[in-house]
């Protein structure tokens, strides 16, 4: 799978050749490299320390003594591997959602190239998604204008431009200007010019960038061409020295859902990969077709069943997590109204997980999924049709005859709620083994706890639901804090 955001960048071909009594030129150092051939570089030693990038190129004509070879153009190597989604996860506190409120800020954007620099993840070829609507990557282009010629021969770099270039996105709750059909993605781009020399500086050398979106429908519904698309902010051209001056840029993307959201019209999903594309353009140099590099994924959502926003986009490049805490405890006392907390569903959650043969009901080797991304739960949207609901309700229905047996300490007498893991509005609850075999049957922990943080617990955990876009069978983590 393609990794979210690395430079897409434009080839540039030999100039006319050198005259065959011309010496090499005064400005050029000998090189191996073709014409057409860049460098995307995300290695944060090297972001750190764009003059060692520079000073290799200076005086090698390539970076091989920095163990890299080009990205894109002629001699590109093979793309490198990102961790899948399965195997990469974000967190949020289960607190900000207290008594299944809406948090007052749904998103909690990337604020800046600073944070996002900060963050040890933004600058590999994944990029870092701080949560399912904040997005950023950091990389380093490398582009050397080359020119060969027949005597002598050979090919030379007169020139090169290297920029640290910053891209953070946001993903969105409901329509685009309030439309009922379009959903939408912004983005901004900064580019930090490090380096220009050469022909780059030449009258008449430009750099376009422009954000590429390719998206499809699943399971089909809608057209190809409107799944994903440029919005209102289609990129910028300028010359190296206005990119110097001012580096920023906007990019929106828009995907156009052919219904309104409703039941009729099911689920209106497109996943699009989107790339950034730097287009060069020198005087006296043509131009190669634009090479792909590393992509981010979005995901454009029309799901009527989510009450506080039918309509969105998240990147989808992640496992989402809820973390729940120990320490949450309730607090009757507190300032204003008694505070709800969650810590008798986390110990139960933990306990369980942490020795799940000791768990009720019995079962050896009993499995208790939801702990981490590569053994994920997935959610079941029960508002999203009969066939959900009636497994939720039989999830429900399973927890409820094993607790009323007697076989579980406690009970409502004591006014204590029966609580159970994996959750009733998942997948993998009590009920699995009725759907997808008896090797799943007792694959779930009930424990009678405090009815106040068993019903704050669900509160919080729906509501999580409905601002994270968590949407039918979509894979969720639950974590455990102290």
């Amino acid at each position: 799978m393609a990794a979210a955001l690395s430079a897409v960048l434009m080839g540039l071909v030999t100039a006319p050749a050198q005259a065959a009594d011309d010496g090499p030129p005064d400005d050029a150092v000998a090189t191996t490299l073709k014409p057409g051939d860049s460098y995307t570089i995300s290695d944060p030693a090297l972001l750190a320390n764009p003059q060692k990038v520079e000073d290799a190129l200076a005086k090698d004509g390539d970076l091989d003594a920095l163990g890299l070879k080009p990205n894109n153009g002629p001699s590109a190597q093979p793309e490198r591997e990102t961790m899948a989604p399965w195997g990469r996860s974000y967190t949020v506190p289960s607190q900000r959602f207290p008594r299944g409120r809406k948090p007052a800020d749904p998103y909690q954007y990337i604020s800046g190239i600073d944070e996002c620099a900060a963050n040890d993840s933004s600058d590999n070829d994944g990029g870092w998604i701080k949560n399912r609507f904040s997005y950023c990557q950091r990389h380093m282009i490398v582009i050397p204008a080359v020119q060969c010629g027949l005597w002598p021969p050979g090919c030379y770099v007169r020139g090169w431009f290297i920029s640290r270039n910053t891209i953070i996105g946001q993903g969105k709750i409901g329509g685009w200007e309030g439309s009922r059909y379009a959903r939408n993605a912004d983005f901004d781009l900064n580019v930090d010019v490090y380096a220009a020399t050469g022909h780059f500086n030449q009258a008449g050398a430009t750099m376009e960038a422009t954000l590429e979106c390719e998206g499809t429908w699943e399971g089909g519904g809608g057209e190809p061409e409107d799944a994903c698309d440029s919005g209102v902010y289609e990129g910028r051209k300028d010359s190296t020295r206005g990119w110097r001056n001012d580096g920023d840029v906007k990019f929106d993307l828009i995907s156009l859902a052919p219904r309104q959201p409703s039941a009729e019209a099911g689920p209106q999903i497109a996943n699009a990969d989107f790339r950034p594309i730097y287009e060069f353009t020198i005087p006296g140099y043509d131009q190669l077709q634009p090479t792909e590099g590393e992509e981010g994924k979005l995901r454009f959502d029309s799901a009527w069943y989510l009450n506080r926003g039918d309509m969105g986009s998240v990147f989808s490049d992640i496992t989402p997590a809820l973390r729940y805490d120990r320490s949450d405890t309730s607090d009757p006392t507190g300032p204003g109204e008694p505070y709800l907390g969650v810590a008798a569903v986390a110990d139960h959650i933990g306990d369980a997980r942490a020795n799940p043969d000791s768990t009720l009901p019995p079962k050896d080797n009993k499995n208790l999924p939801g702990a981490e991304p590569l053994d994920p739960l997935h959610r079941i949207a029960a508002a999203a049709g009969a066939s959900q609901r009636a497994r939720s309700d039989a999830n429900r229905s399973v927890v409820r005859s094993y607790c009323n047996s007697g076989d579980v300490p406690g009970g409502p007498g004591q006014g204590l709620d029966c609580d159970e893991y994996p959750f009733a509005s998942s997948y993998q609850g009590a009920a699995r083994y009725q759907f997808e075999g008896g090797q799943y049957e007792r694959d779930y922990s009930v424990r009678y706890v405090d009815p106040t943080e068993n019903q704050e617990a669900g509160r919080r955990l729906d509501a999580w639901y409905e601002n994270d876009r968590i949407l039918g069978w979509d894979a969720f983590v639950i974590h455990i804090g102290d």
